[in-house]
Formats: C-alpha cells, sequence, structure tokens
C-alpha cells in the first residue's frame, strides 16, 4: 500500500533558516530607505502631490486639497495628511515624504506576514510572503516613491488581514471597518477592486465560514469604511465649491471613464507586463505557483485574478494600479518556494538561475550599446556606463552561482534583484536625477516672489511643479504662448518669466540676467520679459 508522505513544516524549515529571511529583508527595505532618499522628488507626479501638501499647508487648507491655488479633486487626502503629520512633527522638509511609501512598505510587509500566519502557515514558512512582495520589481520601484499604490495597499492588508482566521468579532469589525477607510481616503473607491472579491470568496478559503453574525459585522466595517470616504467628501465638496464638489463626486468616475475609454488600451495590456512586473520571480520556475490543493491556498488566487480581470476590463490602464494584487502574488510565490515534499520540502534542487541572470546583464548590454550606437538619443548625461557594467557584472555573478536548496537559492536571487535595483536607480540613471531635480529652478523663482516679483510660467499647466521646492506662497501666472506673455508684461513690466527654451526663444537674445537650468530632456530657463526687455521681430509684442 503506497504511504503518504508527511513532512513537517517546521521541521522542514530549520529556525535559523527562517531568521536569514528576517535578516536579509531587514537589509534590503534598508537598502530601498536610502535608494529614496537619494534621489530627488521626479517631477510630474511627485513634486505636483508633495506641493500639493504644501500648498495646503501654507493656507491651513487641511480638509481641501489645493494645487495652484485651487481645490484638487484627483486624489483623496491620506497622503497630504500624513506629510502634514511629518511636518508637524518635524518641521516642513523634503525627506519626510520620501519616507512615506518606504514605511508603509514596512506595514504592509508585516501585514502580510499576519495575514500568512493566519492562514497557518508556519512562522518560518510566513516570513517568505514579504521577503517574496519586497522584491518584486514594481514594488521595489514604487515602495521608494511619493505616490499612493503603496500607501493603498498597506491599509488594505490592515483591512484583510482581520478576515483571514478566527471569529470576526467586533474589534475585528471596527479593524477591518477603519483600514478599508484609510484604503479608501488613500486612493478612493478603486480600493474596492480588490477587496471586494477577496470579500466575497472567503467561504472558499476560510477554515470556519463566517457565521451570519459575522456577516452582519462584514456589513458594518463596510458601513464604517464607507462613511469615512464619504465624510471627507461630502464635506470637502461642501467647502471647495461647486466645480470641485462636481469633479470630486462625479468627475472622477464618470467623467474620467469617459475620458479613459476616448484613450483606451486594450484588455490584454497587462499580460505582457506581468514578466517585467513580477521580475525576478517570474523568470524562476521554481517559484511559479501550482494549482492549489488546500483550502488556505485559495485566498491568494482569489486575490489576483478577479482584481486582475477587473483592472483589465477598465479601459484607462497604468501599471501601478496592480500594485494590490502583488502581496496575493508575493503569497503564491511563499506557497510555492515553502511547499513541503517527499524530497526534503525546501531542501530541493532549485531551478537554474540564469534567465535572471541572463536578463540582468542583457539590461546592461542594451544599455551600453544604446549609450555607443544612439547617436545623441542616449548619452552619459542621462545615463551612466558604469551603472550598465556594474548590471553586466551582476549578471555574471549570479550566471555562476552555485545551485543550492530552493530557500538558499531565493535568498540569493532576493539580494541580487535588489542590487539590481539600486544599480539602475542610484547608478546607473544618476546622471538623469541631476536633469529632474527642480530645485535650483524653484529656489529662485521663490526668492523672486518673495521680493514681489511676479513670475509667469510659460506653457500652460505645469501642475506646481516649483511649489514645495521653492516654498512658493503663490501661484505662477500660466501663460499659454507669447500673445499671452505679452499681455502679462504689460500688467507687470517688472515680471519674470520661466518655461521651456522652445517656449522663450523669442525672449532670449541679449538677456544678461536669464538663468538656465537642465531640466529633463531638454533646458529650462528663467529671465526678466519687462518693457525694456523687446522679443526678436518674429514674435513681436504690441
Amino acid at each position: 500500500m503506497a504511504t503518504t508522505c508527511r513532512i513537517s513544516p517546521i521541521r522542514a524549515l530549520a529556525a535559523p533558516r527562517a531568521h536569514r529571511a528576517l535578516v536579509v529583508m531587514a537589509l534590503l527595505w534598508l537598502a530601498m530607505v536610502v535608494s529614496a532618499l537619494c534621489r530627488p522628488l521626479l517631477p510630474i507626479g511627485e513634486t505636483r502631490y508633495v506641493s500639493v501638501a504644501w500648498e495646503m499647508w501654507a493656507g491651513h487648507h487641511f480638509w481641501v486639497p489645493v494645487m495652484n491655488g485651487a481645490p484638487y479633486a484627483d486624489k483623496p487626502p491620506l497622503l497630504f495628511w500624513l506629510i502634514h503629520a511629518g511636518w508637524a512633527v518635524f518641521g516642513v522638509n523634503a525627506w519626510w515624504p520620501r519616507l512615506i511609501s518606504p514605511l508603509a512598505s514596512l506595514l504592509a510587509l508585516v501585514q502580510l506576514y499576519r495575514i500568512a500566519r493566519g492562514l497557518g502557515y508556519a512562522p518560518a514558512q510566513a516570513r517568505w510572503a514579504p521577503l517574496v512582495l519586497l522584491t518584486l520589481l514594481l514594488w521595489q520601484l514604487y515602495s521608494g516613491a511619493l505616490m499612493f499604490d503603496v500607501l493603498l495597499s498597506a491599509c488594505l492588508l490592515g483591512a484583510i488581514a482581520p478576515l483571514v482566521s478566527g471569529a470576526f468579532d467586533a474589534r475585528r469589525a471596527l479593524a477591518c471597518g477603519l483600514w478599508l477607510g484609510a484604503a479608501l481616503l488613500a486612493k478612493g473607491p478603486v480600493a474596492l477592486v480588490t477587496f471586494l472579491p477577496i470579500l466575497a470568496t472567503s467561504p472558499c478559503w476560510r477554515a470556519e465560514p463566517l457565521s451570519g453574525a459575522q456577516w452582519r459585522r462584514v456589513l458594518g466595517a463596510l458601513g464604517l469604511g464607507s462613511a469615512l470616504l464619504l465624510g471627507w467628501a461630502l464635506t470637502a465638496a461642501w467647502a471647495g465649491g461647486g466645480e470641485f464638489a462636481r469633479m470630486l463626486l462625479w468627475g472622477q468616475t464618470v467623467d474620467r471613464l469617459h475620458d479613459s475609454m476616448a484613450h483606451a488600451r486594450p484588455w490584454w495590456w497587462y499580460l505582457p507586463w506581468l514578466v517585467v512586473l513580477l521580475f525576478p520571480w517570474s523568470l524562476w520556475p521554481s517559484a511559479w505557483p501550482g494549482l492549489p490543493r488546500r483550502r488556505h491556498q485559495r485566498l491568494a488566487w482569489f486575490w489576483t485574478l478577479p482584481a486582475l480581470a477587473v483592472f483589465s476590463l477598465i479601459s484607462g490602464k497604468q501599471v501601478h494600479y496592480l500594485m494590490p494584487v502583488l502581496p496575493g502574488v508575493a503569497l503564491l510565490v511563499m506557497d510555492r518556494l515553502t511547499r513541503p515534499s517527499c524530497s526534503g520540502s525546501a531542501s530541493m534542487k532549485p531551478a537554474s538561475l540564469k534567465p535572471v541572470a541572463l536578463a540582468l546583464a542583457g539590461l546592461g548590454v542594451a544599455v551600453s550599446g544604446a549609450l555607443v550606437f544612439g547617436v545623441g538619443a542616449v548619452d552619459t548625461t542621462l545615463i551612466s556606463p558604469f551603472g550598465a557594467v556594474l548590471l553586466i557584472g551582476l549578471g555574471a555573478l549570479l550566471w555562476y552561482q552555485p545551485a543550492r536548496n530552493t530557500l538558499a537559492t531565493a535568498r540569493t536571487l532576493a539580494v541580487a534583484c535588489t542590487a539590481s535595483v539600486v544599480i539602475v536607480v542610484q547608478v546607473m540613471l544618476f546622471p538623469l536625477w541631476q536633469r529632474e531635480s527642480v530645485i535650483g529652478p524653484a529656489e529662485l523663482i521663490g526668492s523672486l516672489q518673495r521680493e514681489g516679483v511676479p513670475v509667469a510660467y510659460v506653457g500652460g499647466n505645469y501642475q506646481a511643479t516649483f511649489q514645495f521646492a521653492g516654498r512658493l506662497r503663490t501661484p505662477l501666472a500660466p501663460v499659454s504662448d507669447s500673445r499671452a506673455l505679452c499681455r502679462f508684461r504689460t500688467a507687470h513690466p517688472e515680471g519674470w518669466a520661466v518655461g521651456r527654451t522652445r517656449t522663450l526663444t523669442p525672449w532670449l537674445e541679449g538677456h544678461a540676467l536669464r538663468r538656465t537650468f537642465l531640466y529633463r530632456s531638454g533646458t529650462l530657463v528663467v529671465l526678466p520679459i519687462g518693457t525694456d526687455v523687446r522679443p526678436n521681430a518674429s514674435e513681436s509684442c504690441p
């Protein structure tokens, strides 16, 4: 008679080896924090969000987000409130906003570990879920960015954790509702795209299905979370005025859906990206999940597939929309890496790391080729060749790594992936970050405003790019073209203008006071445009 192989997960994963994952995870998280602090806030997204927080802070607009002096309806206020909380403690600074996403990432790692333990995984197994999440390429990149998606994911994990196991009592219902409300205040109703499928399928993956009384508490938690969002939204809509109310309560749903359909991406757009976004685990067969054979393995599938399907059906698509799906992917990979087997569980011989090594070295070779043969499109003012060489070396080092057991190889893979991200972000792209910084022009604009000089931005909506870096108290006057700039000059003879060189070309000749700054793919210029300054004949003012 055939015997059934049963190996204790605790015996299969020795405690000292399990704690290595914790040490590795701490070091990788610290590397991510240092990486986030060592680059500037990037336009247009990061500079816009910190500038919204600054305008709220400077104008004492706690309840209604403000950009360029007008109510800003695109995002809920949780991120801005967290920036204010740090400024209230440490004073206004640039480093605290950069730390919010890394700290939210750390919170998400802790919550994911709690979820894995609630599903019944041993501590030595459960530690691998946050380690896998931390090393997913998409998670690493956005955990150092001042954006909403990692914060949203951390709050969603807090709402999901009380649902995983045990009786859903009043205390857990309160925690679930508060975390759900935080998720809704982080990025709006999109939080429900991930949360509702997990909740609806709970009878399929919970060890003890929720009773009738517990389902009533679930509804109460949903009501609490929704009330937190509506309480802010309705009050802000009343305080922000009619146009802001329309954009907040209607424009961010119906209008945005209509506009995204006009620029729709196909339903399959996310699929080719998955290999890149789930790197390095997507290229290592030992991490590829199998079908769920037990109840506790089903949650990860219900976490990932329904949300991916919904995001694919929505016409507007961005890669970071998938961020709340990544913890489910981490559970799938963790289950595969630590699944016991008759051959010795995680000590079985792993698949080769050569596909991952080839991808890293291939990226370095591609960048080197672009620097040599790019004919000026890519040069050393944008990319460091030293970073490309390091990436090739890292790929070669990984190629010759000896085959060990699965978990030891997985740790090697995690470290190599994090090292590759640090090389790309901090070494290869270092020259680019110097062009992305807005500190130089923003400080000049700020000094002009403090002297009472009006400043216009030529080129339309500048998304509050300079507001925080220059600590501006007044929005720049938006000017769309040279004719409008002439009108601004007539109204403000002492005024200055800021814009790309291509938009200010007629005004550049003979300006001894003009200042130029490398900015993104071109040059930014700040110059006076008083009545004693004449544009050239092709663009004369009346």
